[in-house]
């Protein structure tokens, strides 16, 4: 059922994008890109019958993919995790989806460039995003992760970032939403920080990026940030090759009581990725 649940927000999603987008949505900016993430020593925190901690080597694959509309912005990825060994097979899928509609552009007009609460801000929006995933077979492993309706405030931030910069941050209320015995239907908050950054050192171009959420379940304060160093491949291959729209990096991700409300110590899971955009 849960399976069937998280599909179904999917298409619902993406039937909902392309209906509210404009006869002439291709002057608007999109992008879509697939990761690749080799996850060394990967731990959640969680230990055997020896007490011994628990540590896996996997490869995640994410689908990530951005569009604006005339009214606002939609986004999605979808991560699939893969069985421990760097095995080539679906252990854990997970993904979350958003549309974010511009307040401004709705009451001001769309060609306005002016944010009614103020110059540090560029744009504000009301926000609604569904998180969901599972295991591939869910008998024999363990779901961390809650499936959620998440509905709020959403605002751009005006930080004078250079070379198309940006940053963005979301104050939403998350509903959680039980499928089984193990999960807790529950309403709380987060916030999420997200933010981009290109910058150059010599001729060797980079991009900064990420996001930081913080969020309350079961009474406890969960922490989880992702921020990605990108090294763009067309720093040394030019403009017009094939893999001038690549980049290799790595990702550090830090949690804590991201995979058990039990576990307060933080947690370090490092990759080494590479992405393609198109």
């Amino acid at each position: 059922m849960k399976k069937n649940v998280f599909l179904m927000a999917g298409c619902v999603f993406a039937l909902g994008a392309l209906c509210s987008g404009p006869a002439d949505a291709k002057s608007y900016f999109h992008k879509t890109e697939i990761q690749m993430h080799a996850d060394f020593d990967r731990t959640k925190g969680f230990e055997d019958s020896n007490g011994d901690e628990i540590d896996s080597e996997i490869l995640t694959a994410t689908i990530a993919h951005f569009s604006e509309w005339k009214y606002g912005d939609n986004f999605f990825f979808i991560d699939i995790e893969g069985k421990d060994g760097y095995k080539v097979e679906p252990a854990q899928y997970y993904g979350e989806f958003a549309t974010r509609i511009s307040l401004d552009k709705i009451i001001l007009g769309p060609e306005e460039g002016s944010n009614m609460l103020g110059s540090f801000l560029k744009e504000t929006y009301i926000k609604i995003e569904y998180n969901g995933g599972s295991p591939v077979n869910s008998v024999s492993q363990f779901d961390y992760i809650d499936d959620a309706l998440l509905y709020g405030v959403s605002f751009d931030l005006n930080l004078g970032q250079p070379n198309f910069g940006f940053t963005n941050i979301s104050f939403l209320v998350k509903d959680f939403q039980a499928f089984d015995e193990r999960e807790k239907s529950d309403t709380n908050w987060q916030v999420t920080l997200v933010w981009g950054q290109p910058f150059s050192i010599g001729s060797v171009n980079f991009d900064f990026q990420g996001f930081f959420d913080v969020w309350e379940y079961d009474d406890e304060v969960v922490i989880l940030t992702e921020p990605q160093i990108r090294l763009k491949l067309d720093s040394f291959v030019g403009k017009d090759s094939w893999l001038s729209n690549s980049a290799i990096g790595m990702e550090f991700e830090l949690s804590t009581r991201f995979f058990s409300q039990a576990n307060s110590d933080i947690e370090f899971n490092p990759t080494v990725f590479w992405v393609t955009t198109f």
